[in-house]
């Protein structure tokens, strides 16, 4: 698979995501240290005693960079391991976390193996999910979470590559074809989270977050669980495509002001973004 943009993948300077070229898109052996140091030196001191969102994320940092919980020392999980274990919502935070955990490594995890089971009988009619806070303060049947379902559908594809398959991946899966990935349901030329340039659900914004997704992240996602070239993803293909550079690289439109990966420059090649989209396109 090597061409003039995995080449320039490979010499971003980028540690881990040379990192997962080699090992992902190549097939290569290596070894993760550097893409280890790499992250250590941008996250903060003491990162895993910091409470909240912030948690989550730095943990998503470690599972961007293709780490493994088996090199990783045990107490940075601690935290993460009893917040599923005692506060589990089915929103789009717990469901970050739970996939990142999973792509580190922890799909045998007891707790984690718990949640699993419940997965099924808390799903909406709609085949979705909903955080529990805001579910139990309505008296009727809501529609589910968007941004909760994506993170959902993303746990389905971080366990198909643990060897996991889970019992809601269909209705999940089925979630999103049924509104062409990037539509609303009941009008299928109404985007959803058709927010200002550079944050819309079209655009390349990374890194993912639990208000904001990547156009290459749902690309790479349902490529994964083998339904990238089913009809319904066509429009997702023209929005990624459309970001491309003359070499094929992915342009970022959007980031987070504060970053839990190093952050890329706006209007130019985004290493992430590149990677994801060539992912998706081996996966598809």
């Amino acid at each position: 698979m090597y061409n003039d943009t995995v080449t320039w993948l490979l010499n971003t300077g980028n540690a881990a995501v040379q990192y997962r070229t080699k090992t992902e898109l190549l097939g290569l052996a290596a070894e993760p240290t550097e893409a280890l140091m790499w992250i250590e030196k941008k996250l903060p001191a003491d990162w895993y005693k910091i409470k909240g969102l912030w948690y989550v994320y730095y943990i998503n940092a470690l599972a961007e960079c293709g780490l493994n919980q088996s090199m990783l020392p045990s107490e940075w999980f601690e935290a993460a391991v009893e917040k599923i274990r005692t506060s589990f919502d089915f929103g789009c935070e717990a469901f970050m976390l739970l996939q990142a955990m999973v792509a580190l490594g922890f799909g045998e995890n007891s707790e984690v193996q718990k949640i699993f089971d419940m997965l099924c009988a808390n799903r909406l009619p709609d085949g979705g999910f909903l955080c529990e806070r805001r579910r139990n303060k309505l008296k009727h049947i809501p529609k589910s979470c968007y941004k909760a379902d994506y993170f959902a559908l993303r746990l389905c594809s971080c366990c198909r590559k643990k060897g996991i398959v889970l019992d809601i991946e269909n209705d999940i899966v089925r979630y999103f074809l049924d509104r062409n990935l990037l539509f609303k349901r009941d009008n299928l030329d109404e985007l959803v989270l058709d927010e200002k340039e550079g944050q819309r659900i079209t655009d390349v914004f990374h890194p993912f977050e639990v208000m904001r997704i990547g156009i290459h992240n749902i690309m790479e996602t349902i490529s994964s669980l083998g339904y990238g070239n089913a009809p319904e993803t066509e429009s997702g293909w023209k929005y990624l495509n459309s970001a491309k550079d003359e070499m094929g690289r992915v342009v970022l439109s959007g980031t987070l002001t504060k970053s839990y990966l190093p952050k890329e420059r706006v209007g130019q090649p985004s290493a992430w973004a590149t990677f994801y989209s060539l992912l998706a396109v081996k996966e598809r």
